[in-house]
């Protein structure tokens, strides 16, 4: 996967480096991008959730406990993924400017987990294990765009809001009183943010190749608390985790494009 993204940047990297001779050559024959159009796109994803999850004091877990949690709750998850993506837009040109709008439909297959234990307490002889994992296969993004038109080249900026599916799943267990084991699942939309910058190239015939790199970032993917109650001798002790989860996309990818 790691390759895949490497080989679609260095694309990306060429088709933007013959940018200055393309402009040089054609700077008079500015390519009319207006109209409606719509798209295929191949790339490569590379996600990050750092979540901002803490074990809450209370009857079950002391100050300590929380506090030799943390490196563990808070483990930065990443990978990667191959993504594709369905885009469609209207643009209109007012000299070499152009402005437009553009709606974006992209599927994944990102999970990843991190994972910590056995690790003792030092306060206890009590052992507990943590398992957090992400995951996600959809986003819908609309950004109004910008763009600069030279020859056959148009180069844009965009930015606007995003929706994303995830799932998110939690198991904390420890071996306090014989052992027990605590699951909180979670699948939900999450809103957040996406930007794109990109290049692309007339191919005639109302064809045209792009590169761009996109930035998704959803600060609140899960906001929860989780409950639950251990016994010890016949005494229930309440306990809590509070869930703060948010993730980033960065995303690179190869478009073909077909303007009406």
């Amino acid at each position: 996967m790691r390759r895949s993204i490497k080989l679609l940047a260095i694309v990306s990297a060429v088709i933007l480096g013959n940018t200055c001779l393309s402009v040089a050559a054609s700077a008079d024959e500015t390519t009319n991008w207006s109209g409606f159009y719509g798209g295929l796109a191949l790339g490569g994803a590379y996600g990050q959730s750092k979540p901002d999850t803490t074990g809450e004091r209370g009857a079950y877990f002391s100050s300590n406990d929380n506090e030799e949690q943390k490196p563990f709750l808070q483990k930065t998850i990443s990978g990667s993924s191959v993504t594709g993506s369905v885009l469609a837009g209207y643009e209109r040109v007012r000299g070499q400017m152009v402005y437009g709008i553009e709606t974006d439909i992209s599927v994944m297959d990102y999970s990843e987990t991190s994972a910590a234990g056995p690790v003792r307490y030092t306060t206890s002889n009590v052992d507990f294990n943590v398992r957090t994992t992400v995951e996600t296969n959809f986003a819908f993004s609309i950004r109004p765009k910008i763009g600069y038109a030279v020859g056959n080249w148009m180069f844009h900026a965009a930015a606007g809001p995003s929706i994303g599916y995830f799932d998110y799943d939690f198991r904390y267990t420890d071996t306090f009183n014989g052992g027990g084991t605590n699951d909180f699942s979670k699948s939900t939309l999450a809103f957040g943010i996406s930007s794109s910058v990109g290049a692309s190239y007339n191919l005639n015939d109302g064809w045209s190749l792009r590169g761009d790199y996109v930035l998704n970032y959803y600060p609140e993917v899960i906001d929860e608390r989780q409950s639950f109650v251990r016994n010890n001798l016949g005494a229930d002790l309440n306990a809590s985790i509070d869930h703060q989860v948010d993730f980033q996309s960065h995303n690179l990818r190869i478009a073909l494009i077909k303007r009406f």
